[in-house]
């Protein structure tokens, strides 16, 4: 029980700025983590201190083979030397040790090792979950106290995964049932997803197996494609485990994964540009925000003003990734409205002096703020 309130007051703070039925989520807390200790020893926080290392690690690059990259294994050996702070909690007579990194040097350090970067916008997932409890099958809802959520709670705060629940409510369960999820019938629960907002949506199956559980999972994007009859999943995975825990720590990894090959952005080594514009910027505040923000970006370098014509304003970025990774990254943020793209020669561009690349588009976007 004790563990189920410290993930929940984790998660709180990690997806704290997620708004009720807003698309994608602004991680924070991304340079720290809670650990289980015995005692205040020193043995004992030093190994601590090195899971905790471990967990910001899985939880800036979502993929756990990060873990094994011959420059974090180094860093292990010494990752007290990134750490700015610890202190003690004592909850219901369990100890634990927060653990907070230097967020910079952490990050120079997977940018070193050519480790991809995820950043703190990050899609936003629903989890549709039949699971069976003595032969009682039934939807994970919302809200849910079982040891399956608690272990949901568990995974999404360590891999810094955001998730969501279905309320299951009467208008969720007039739209879907056990079987619906079951047979991947796709139809029923996309449209049942598209009140939550939520990037992409999760149908998956834990269920007893003889002595094992298997698990079965499916990830689709929120909507399909204009051109297709049906949804198609992005990934699928299955397999057999022992433990409840075992099964969702599979799900959650899966999307992870898949995540991180979308959104989690190396640096390729190479001096790539691109321009990107906001139109409709009418007051400074604006345009501090929008900076701001860009500067935050995983896919982002360094980011300048190009110019200001009117009230729309072009900035000059460099890229780790290029354009692409971007812009979707870009289009995960509920207060950007992409607009349109114009072309080089449609408008004349102020130069990038030490850039060899230079991409040809300017994309348009519309900032609709906080």
């Amino acid at each position: 029980m004790l563990r189920s309130i410290c993930r929940y007051l984790m998660i709180f703070a990690l997806f704290a700025s997620i708004p009720a039925l807003v698309t994608a989520a602004e991680v924070s807390k991304l340079d720290e983590s809670l650990v289980a200790v015995e005692s205040r020893a020193n043995n004992l926080r030093s190994q601590a201190i090195k899971q905790a290392f471990k967990e910001v690690v899985l939880k800036n690059t979502g993929t756990r083979s990060a873990l094994s990259h011959p420059d974090v294994v180094k860093q292990l050996a010494s990752a007290s030397s990134l750490m700015t702070q610890y202190g003690y909690q004592e909850l219901d007579g369990e100890l634990f040790i927060q653990v907070n990194f230097d967020h910079k040097r952490l990050i120079s350090l997977l940018r070193q090792a050519g480790l991809p970067v995820w950043g703190r916008q990050r899609p936003l997932t629903l989890v549709w979950l039949v699971e069976d409890v003595e032969d009682d099958k039934s939807i994970l809802s919302d809200a849910s106290s079982s040891t399956t959520r608690d272990a949901f709670n568990t995974q999404s705060a360590n891999r810094g995964v955001p998730l969501v629940f279905p309320l299951m409510d009467l208008d969720d369960a007039m739209q879907v049932g056990v079987n619906d999820i079951r047979g991947q019938f796709t139809d029923n629960v996309a449209n049942a997803s598209l009140r939550y907002q939520s990037n992409y949506f999760i149908m998956a199956t834990i269920e007893p197996q003889g002595a094992v559980l298997r698990y079965q999972m499916a990830l689709y994007p929120r909507e399909r494609a204009d051109d297709a009859s049906q949804l198609t999943p992005l990934i699928s995975a299955n397999g057999e485990v022992s433990t409840v825990e075992q099964a969702v720590t599979a799900i959650t990894a899966a999307a992870s994964e898949y995540y991180v090959g979308q959104y989690a952005i190396a640096d390729s080594g190479e001096k790539l540009t691109a321009k990107v514009a906001f139109t409709d910027v009418s007051q400074m505040k604006q345009l501090v925000e929008i900076e701001k923000y860009l500067n935050q970006l995983s896919a982002i370098k360094t980011v300048s003003v190009a110019r200001i014509e009117g009230m729309t304003v072009e900035f000059n970025v460099a890229l780790f990734g290029n354009e692409d990774d971007l812009h979707r990254l870009m289009k995960l943020d509920p207060r950007i409205e992409v607009i349109s793209s114009i072309t080089a020669d449609e408008v004349e561009y102020a130069s990038f002096e030490t850039m060899t690349k230079v991409e040809k588009q300017t994309q348009i976007y519309y900032w609709k703020g906080q």
